[in-house]
């Protein structure tokens, strides 16, 4: 090999036996003429690496430049010569090569960032946490280090997803987000290094159905149609309408949770929070018998310390039919709720606070409703100057002219 020969050293700093044997062993070097401390390691079974040796901070390194058999002698040359010039002027070359290596697999981080969550999470985040990392955040990055994940390879993985799976995108991306935010935070990777802060989310689509007065007369006459029969559900559905809260804040509702004219939520989506009940609500309560020796409001006929669990299968098979009111989600009722409270004129704290929102982001997609006593107020001002211009046009029409001079 071209400027190499067996245990040879050129001029420059020399390493003693004592300080290589420790790093190379027996094993033969070809030493390099021209460049002190780089040479080529001859393994007993035949394998040849390029090597080179400097001090960092008063002690005598070995780096390894690859398999002679994938890097040319003159790629490892340079290499060589740049971790030879970083180690005079006082810089670690290997830094960034021990920053690597201590950034850990991100499946490794991931279950670490699981057990973490465990203390504060429902069982329902867990279950959605693990089914988003089996089957879409496992696959594309399980198997990489937390600093090889970039922006490019998550826009990369994000943008093939929604393709198919806009939604699942979304929130395995909320999930990617959380992970490399904890990762910050615990000193893990470096701050503002988190790939998923300039993603985009794909546009949700926003549901807007609201129930009009009509249907809301031939959903009342269905419930109480209804009432002998399906009394549990009807109950269910009423409680519902009257308080604006979620499916399941309802059906695991127990009867040691409601005293008087408030209702506690101990496992609200946003955690713990008190509601207020209306007359309605209050009187759909009395309705419903009370079990003895079971918890909950609305319970399970099969089993015995369980909510109900066939409303929505209530819904769509015999309520909605019936009422002729198609298509309508149960959760819509919620949506309700809140647009009748802002076409009351609720400020949107107020309706947040119902709810059970933390903040008014999601509160602003009713606030449209409100502002119907601003449009009839510009309609008859619009109609008014309409009407005044009607009148002034007819009277220049009817103004005698002379030689094209008015009169």
């Amino acid at each position: 090999m071209t400027g190499l020969a067996p245990r040879k050293r050129a001029g420059g700093p020399q390493f003693a036996d004592r300080e290589l044997t420790p790093l190379i062993g027996r094993d033969r070097v070809e030493w390099d003429l021209t460049l002190p401390g780089f040479g080529l390691r001859c393994f007993p079974g035949g394998r040849q690496t390029w090597i080179v040796f400097t001090r960092i901070k008063g002690v005598v390194t070995k780096v390894s430049l690859g398999s002679a058999a994938v890097v040319t002698e003159h790629e490892a040359r340079a290499k060589a010569q740049l971790l030879i010039l970083e180690a005079k002027v006082k810089r670690d070359p290997l830094a960034h090569k021990r920053a690597a290596l201590a950034a850990p697999l991100c499946s490794a981080f991931a279950d670490a960032f699981r057990r973490t969550g465990l203390l504060r999470w429902k069982p329902r985040t867990v279950k959605a946490h693990d089914c988003y990392w089996r089957n879409h955040l496992g696959p594309a990055f399980g198997k990489r280090f937390l600093d090889q994940i970039d922006e490019a390879s998550v826009f990369e993985w994000f943008a093939a997803t929604s393709r198919t799976r806009p939604g699942a995108a979304n929130r395995a991306l909320d999930i990617l987000r959380s992970m490399f935010t904890a990762a910050e935070k615990w000193g893990v990777v470096p701050p503002h290094s988190n790939p998923c802060i300039g993603i985009k989310r794909n546009p949700r689509k926003v549901f807007r159905r609201y129930l009009t007065d009509e249907e809301l007369r031939r959903l009342g006459c269905t419930l109480d149609q209804l009432q002998g029969q399906y009394q549990l559900q009807v109950g269910a559905v009423r409680m519902l309408l009257f308080t604006g809260c979620r499916k399941q804040e309802i059906l695991r509702l127990r009867w040691s949770d409601v005293t008087g004219r408030l209702m506690k939520l101990c496992d609200s989506k946003t955690g713990p929070r008190m509601v207020e009940l209306g007359e309605p609500a209050q009187a759909t309560l009395k309705l419903i018998p009370k079990k003895p020796g079971n918890p909950w409001v609305f319970p399970s006929p099969c089993r015995r310390r369980a909510p109900i669990s066939d409303l929505l299968v209530f819904w769509h098979k015999i309520v909605l039919p019936h009422a002729k009111i198609m298509p309508l989600r149960l959760h819509d009722l919620r949506h309700n709720f809140a647009s009748h409270a802002a076409i009351e004129q609720e400020n949107a704290p107020m309706i947040g606070r119902m709810l059970g929102h933390n903040g008014t982001k999601s509160v602003q997609r009713y606030m449209h409703l409100a502002d119907q006593s601003a449009i009839d107020a510009a309609e008859l001002v619009s109609g008014l100057l309409w009407r005044s211009l009607c009148v002034s046009d007819r009277r220049r029409s009817e103004t005698p002219r002379c030689h094209g001079i008015t009169l």
